[in-house]
């Protein structure tokens, strides 16, 4: 059973946000693109393997949580976490490109692509036992005996690995299942009313991450971010207020709703508040009441009186 599906993909909206309202150069500098293609690759490879639980039913007693984050002694993010009475897997996807090499030297993990770049990124298995010493102290609070394994999962079935590295446990979307499976004939840890009850925990504990203000991650000043509400359609910054709603001087088109954006941009990016003259300023417009309105409309949590208002965000209406 799928308690929890994949958590809204937060980050990427907040840097997609940072490219749109970055000047060119500066974006350019960051490389925006390719952090972007990196958060898709990872949302995509996430999405094979909750393709693979909805396909393959199994019959036994089990929990499956994507996209989890947790803290016990730690703040920890587990990309795919299996509950059973027979004990917990920890399975982390990497969708890379490429041929796939671990060094017998460091805790790297080689990329070779076919164009000959090559490139390091850290081994799977620190990440896998950084999570399972956390997910250890999270049941050790709660009083919970429960042994953990971990697995790295390529979403490619075609992925080349040329080598293993001890202890580290290595499948491909199609294995998982019968994997579990085989670990289902082993004699349970648990019974069924502490696996529901760990069930039901694991999801109270959940919480999904929030990255916003995105600025501080990249230590990038609020001036640098780019204000002005930006037309849908071409793209241009600055539309100006109108009876009908928004009007881009550059392609005439109108739009009633494209402030919403502007002000979404402005949580995800430069603050976790915001109050009538940061809307005036970062909107460009000079009326109070229009500010008010702008604000009063969209599902935000209020704070405050007459010029100490000011707004949150919630996060889970952030989409």
């Amino acid at each position: 059973m799928i308690v929890k599906t994949g958590s809204t993909p937060y980050k990427l909206f907040g840097l997609e946000a940072l490219k749109r309202r970055l000047p060119p150069s500066r974006s350019k500098e960051i490389d925006f693109d390719e952090k972007i293609r990196i958060a898709n690759a990872g949302i995509n490879g996430e999405k094979v393997l909750e393709a693979i639980f909805n396909k393959y039913k199994l019959t036994f007693d089990h929990a499956i949580y994507h996209g989890m984050n947790l803290r016990s002694t730690g703040k920890f993010q587990v990309d795919n976490l299996f509950l059973s009475r027979q004990g917990v897997f920890i399975l982390e996807v990497k969708n890379i490109k490429g041929r796939i090499r671990f060094s017998e030297e460091t805790n790297q993990m080689i990329r070779t692509l076919d164009t000959g770049q090559v490139d390091a990124f850290e081994c799977p298995s620190v990440q896998l036992e950084r999570n399972r010493y956390l997910l250890e102290d999270w049941f050790h609070s709660r009083n919970f005996s429960i042994p953990i394994h971990t697995a790295v999962v390529f979403p490619n079935p075609r992925q080349l690995v040329e080598n293993t590295r001890p202890h580290l446990n290595i499948l491909f979307p199609n294995e998982v299942p019968t994997m579990l499976r085989k670990r289902d004939s082993n004699p349970p840890v648990i019974d069924l009313k502490t696996f529901r009850r760990v069930a039901n925990e694991l999801l109270d504990a959940h919480k999904d991450y929030n990255p916003f203000p995105i600025c501080k991650s990249y230590q990038i000043k609020p001036d640098e971010i780019r204000s002005g509400v930006q037309c849908e359609k071409c793209g241009s910054l600055g539309m100006q207020r109108i009876v009908k709603g928004w009007g881009c001087n550059t392609c005439r088109h109108i739009s009633k709703t494209a402030h919403i954006q502007a002000i979404t941009d402005w949580f995800m990016l430069v603050s976790e508040t915001m109050n009538n003259s940061e809307c005036r300023e970062f909107l460009h417009i000079p009326n109070n009441y229009t500010a008010s309105r702008l604000l009063g409309e969209l599902p935000l949590e209020a704070d405050g009186v007459n010029r100490g208002r000011f707004y949150r965000f919630p996060l889970e209406r952030m989409r």
